[in-house]
């Protein structure tokens, strides 16, 4: 009998034991006695707040993330409106579009300028000639105009 009464006593020990680890796990809030909805009675609740602030400004037209939620590095929260964005984008290409048509407008107006000089300096060449030429033909008629082989009209002509 004496055994029968030791295995009481240690199950009766067993069993207070039990309970008393209940009970801490119990007033600590541990597993399996934790919520998972903090509550207080003194209107405070610890917990983690994360500014966040977005590297460009525009109005919020929707939200990914619902409140509570644990989110990650990367995670796509909001959505901002992209037209003002794309309006920009427009602008800056339409832009961008002028200055390459006035670049090619003044690249075909330096061709044209340039043919322009090379056909002036061909006339100046021609007119050299020319020169040359009636300078030559001068000093002919001068020469013949002496001894009377060609008449003093040439000879005016000439000159």
């Amino acid at each position: 009998m004496l055994v029968g009464k030791q295995y009481i006593r240690g199950g009766l020990a067993l069993i207070i034991g039990l309970a008393g680890v209940l009970m801490v796990l119990w007033a600590w809030q541990l597993p399996p006695f934790k919520h998972s909805v903090e509550t207080t009675d003194n209107a405070y609740v610890r917990g983690q707040v994360t500014v966040i602030s977005p590297q460009v400004a525009g109005y919020v037209t929707k939200v990914n993330v619902n409140d509570y939620q644990s989110v990650k590095r990367g995670d796509l929260l909001f959505e901002i409106d992209s037209r003002s964005y794309q309006q920009k984008l427009d602008q800056a290409l339409a832009a961008l579009n002028s200055k390459k048509a006035a670049l090619a407008n003044s690249e075909q107006s330096q061709r044209s300028a340039e043919a322009t000089i090379q056909s002036r300096q061909a006339q100046i060449s021609g007119a050299k000639a020319a020169l040359e030429v009636a300078e030559a033909n001068a000093k002919r008629v001068e020469a013949l105009l002496p001894r009377g082989v060609t008449t003093q009209s040439s000879a005016d002509t000439a000159h």
